[in-house]
C-alpha cells in the first residue's frame, strides 16, 4: 500500500502538471482528496476504489506524457495561434523568459536561455547575468529602449537592432527592449539597468501600440497618477494586480513556479479552448502568411489620441507615454547622454505625432522607422512576413539610419 500511494503520488503530480498551469493545483489537490478517500475506504476492506483511482491517475499521467512526447518532437503538430500559446517563451511561467516586477510588470529573468517560438519562428533567447538580452557590459556607449522592435523579435541575438548598430560603429551597446511594453516601463527600465551604464547615447523605439499597452498594463488611476507627478520627483506606477509577483504561498504561483513540472501539454488545452472559440481549431497548417508590408491604407490611417474627441483611455495612454519620454530625457540628461527618438514609421500621423512629441520633450528625433518603410515599399525584405516585426536586413536599416541620425 506504501509504495502504491507513492506511485500515484508521483503519477497525480505529472497528470496535474501536464493539465494546467496555475490551475493544475486544482488538479493535484482534488486527486489527494481522492486518495484519502479512497484509502478510508480500503482501511475497511475495500480497495476496489482505490484501485480503479490508481488506474484513473495512471491513465492520465501516460496521456499527458504522450501529448508532451507528440509536442517536443513534433512541435508542428499545432499551428496558427495554438502553437504560439503552446511554444512560446513570453511568460512568467516556470519556462518563461519573464519574472513579474510590481511597477514593470514583465522583466527579464537574469541568466536565463531558452529557445523561443511565434508565428513559426524559432530563435535563441539568452538573458545575462544582468537581465537584458545580448552581452553585459559595465559601460555602455549606446543604450537602447523599447518593446519587440527593439528586443529583436523573431531574429537572433546577432541580427537585433543593437546588435547590428555595435557591428557597424564598433561600440559597446546594450538592448534594453522589453517585449510588449510601453515607454513606461522603458523609462524604468532605463533607470533600473540603463543609468549605471553611462551611456553617451540613449535611443528609444515608440511603438503604435504602445498606447494599448499602457492601458493593459496599468490602470487608468495609476497613469493619471503617474502624468500628475513632479516632474523632478515622478510616480512609479504600478501594475494591475494580476501582473505583480505573488506571495510564496500563494498556491496557484507556488504550483506553477516551484512544483509543477514544466510541460508544454500544461498550455495546451486552454489554447485550443481560445482558438475554438475564437476562430475554429488550428489542426491544419496554415497558408503562407501574405503581409510582407503595410498597406495603403495602415500607412495612411489617422492617429486616434491626438483627433478631437478621441476616447478617454487612448488620450490617457498616449499621455503616459509622451511624459515617459520626458522621464527617460531627464535621466539622459543627467548622464550626459543624447536621447534619440524614433518610430515605426507609421501610420504617418502616427509617425509625425512622435516627431512632435520628441520635440516637446527635448530630445532629437531620427526618421528610421519611415526609412525602413520606404526600403519595403520597394519590395526589400524589411519586415518578417505576417508579423510586422523588422527582419535582419530591416534591423541592419534602421541601425545605419540611427548612426546617421547620431552622427557617427
Amino acid at each position: 500500500m506504501t509504495a502504491l500511494v507513492a506511485t500515484y503520488l508521483v503519477l497525480l503530480w505529472v497528470a496535474a502538471s501536464a493539465a494546467a498551469r496555475g490551475w493544475g493545483v486544482v488538479v493535484f489537490g482534488v486527486g489527494l482528496v481522492a486518495l484519502a478517500a479512497a484509502s478510508a475506504v480500503a482501511r475497511r476492506g475495500r480497495r476496489r476504489p482505490l484501485y480503479r483511482l490508481y488506474y484513473l491517475v495512471l491513465m492520465a499521467a501516460s496521456l499527458g506524457l504522450a501529448v508532451e512526447l507528440l509536442l517536443r518532437l513534433f512541435p508542428g503538430i499545432v499551428y496558427g495561434s495554438v502553437a504560439d500559446a503552446v511554444h512560446t517563451g513570453y511568460h512568467w511561467g516556470r519556462d518563461g523568459i519573464y519574472r513579474l516586477d510590481d511597477h514593470e510588470g514583465p522583466v527579464m529573468r537574469p541568466g536565463f536561455e531558452r529557445t523561443m517560438f511565434w508565428a513559426g519562428r524559432r530563435w535563441r533567447h539568452a538573458a545575462n547575468a544582468d537581465g537584458y538580452r545580448g552581452p553585459a557590459v559595465a559601460r555602455a556607449d549606446a543604450v537602447f529602449l523599447g518593446d519587440s522592435l527593439v528586443y529583436g523579435h523573431g531574429v537572433e541575438e546577432a541580427q537585433t537592432l543593437s546588435a547590428r548598430f555595435g557591428a557597424r560603429t564598433g561600440l559597446s551597446v546594450a538592448n534594453l527592449g522589453v517585449q510588449g511594453t510601453c515607454p513606461v516601463q522603458a523609462w524604468m527600465v532605463f533607470q533600473r539597468l540603463g543609468v549605471r551604464l553611462r551611456p553617451a547615447r540613449v535611443f528609444v523605439c515608440v511603438h503604435y501600440n504602445d498606447v494599448e499597452d499602457a492601458g493593459y498594463w496599468y490602470s487608468p488611476e495609476e497613469l493619471r497618477r503617474f502624468i500628475e507627478s513632479p516632474a523632478d520627483a515622478p510616480y512609479e506606477p504600478f501594475v494591475k494586480p494580476s501582473y505583480r509577483p505573488k506571495p510564496w504561498w500563494n498556491p496557484w504561483d507556488l504550483w506553477s513556479q516551484r512544483l509543477a513540472l514544466p510541460m508544454l501539454s500544461a498550455r495546451l488545452g486552454g489554447a485550443l479552448a481560445r482558438s475554438l472559440l475564437a476562430r475554429g481549431l488550428h489542426f491544419r497548417a496554415a497558408a503562407a502568411p501574405l503581409w510582407v508590408a503595410p498597406t495603403q491604407s495602415d500607412i495612411d490611417g489617422p492617429f486616434t489620441p491626438v483627433l478631437p474627441g478621441a476616447a478617454p483611455a487612448d488620450v490617457l495612454g498616449w499621455k503616459a507615454n509622451v511624459r515617459s519620454l520626458l522621464q527617460i530625457r531627464r535621466l539622459a540628461d543627467r548622464t550626459g547622454a543624447r536621447l534619440l527618438i524614433f518610430d515605426v514609421g507609421y501610420p504617418r500621423a502616427f509617425s509625425a505625432a512622435v516627431e512632435a512629441a520628441a520635440r516637446q520633450v527635448g530630445a532629437e528625433y531620427s526618421p528610421a522607422g519611415r526609412v525602413v518603410l520606404e526600403g519595403a515599399l520597394r519590395q526589400r525584405p524589411m519586415y518578417l512576413p505576417g508579423d510586422g516585426h523588422w527582419t535582419s536586413e530591416g534591423n541592419d536599416l534602421v541601425a545605419a539610419e540611427l548612426i546617421r541620425s547620431a552622427g557617427l
